[in-house]
């Protein structure tokens, strides 16, 4: 079923909505659908079940007919991921949406082979589209944000004000400890877990000193298995474990 974002919350059933321009051309332009065709609207909080009334490339409308059961973990899951170099980031961004991550924060590290650059903007603009088409072909109610690329000092003091139940910290020197383990570990002593970190290093890993900054914050050490995971890889494995911990997969 072909989904659509919407530019505004949605109040419930019964409610016409009308799309933006740009999902409103995709509707008519290049899906060429028709007005009675079902259809499902994400309005960043919730999915609902839809019908469509009038399409149109200036302004399609739908009619919403059902919410939908929400897709959403329950907890808020948000990836820092040591900054890449080339694309990385965009498979990154699309992946890490389809897994179920809230955010993402690119963070340039000691060991980042790509340093923070002047086409900045441009980049966050097509992550953010990346995020928005994978959440809408994986289902999801929520659209991850993709935070603009910021240094390591930057991210601490993004940490200092807001606020995580966990924080773990994918570091390669860490052994004795694996990311499930830890997640089964604060469930066990804490009612719920509400929002977590998780902290991945960019190619060259996490530097030593870095680690220990983060953990003056809370932050807990972890690893993703005895064997060496690309920095593209790590992120994603280590939602999967979340999850799975979780009971969410």
């Amino acid at each position: 079923m072909h989904r659509f974002v919407t530019e505004e919350k949605i109040s419930g059933v019964g409610e016409e909505i009308l799309l933006g321009k740009e999902e409103s051309a995709h509707a008519s332009k290049v899906l060429r659908l028709r007005p009675g065709e079902p259809v499902q609207l994400i309005d960043g909080e919730n999915r609902y079940d839809a019908v469509l009334t009038d399409v149109s490339a200036e302004g399609t409308r739908a009619r919403v007919t059902a919410l939908c059961p929400s897709p959403e973990a329950t907890a808020q899951a948000v990836l820092w991921q040591g900054l890449p170099k080339a694309d990385k980031l965009e498979l990154i961004a699309q992946k890490a949406t389809e897994l179920g991550a809230w955010e993402i924060w690119p963070v340039e590290m000691l060991r980042s082979v790509a340093r923070l650059g002047k086409n900045d903007s441009k980049k966050q603009e097509r992550l953010s589209r990346i995020a928005l088409e994978a959440a809408k072909q994986s289902g999801r109610a929520h659209v991850p944000e993709v935070r603009g690329a910021v240094s390591f000092e930057k991210a601490l003091k993004r940490l200092e004000e807001e606020p995580f139940d966990l924080i773990l910290v994918a570091w390669e020197e860490e052994h004795a400890l694996p990311l499930s383990k830890a997640v089964e570990k604060y469930r066990q002593s804490h009612d719920e877990l509400k929002r977590v970190l998780i902290v991945i290093g960019p190619e060259g890993g996490i530097d030593e000193a870095e680690q220990q900054r983060i953990a003056t914050l809370g932050a807990q050490s972890v690893t993703l298995g005895p064997r060496i995971l690309r920095t593209e890889t790590a992120g994603l494995c280590a939602l999967a474990a979340l999850w799975t911990a979780m009971g969410e997969m």
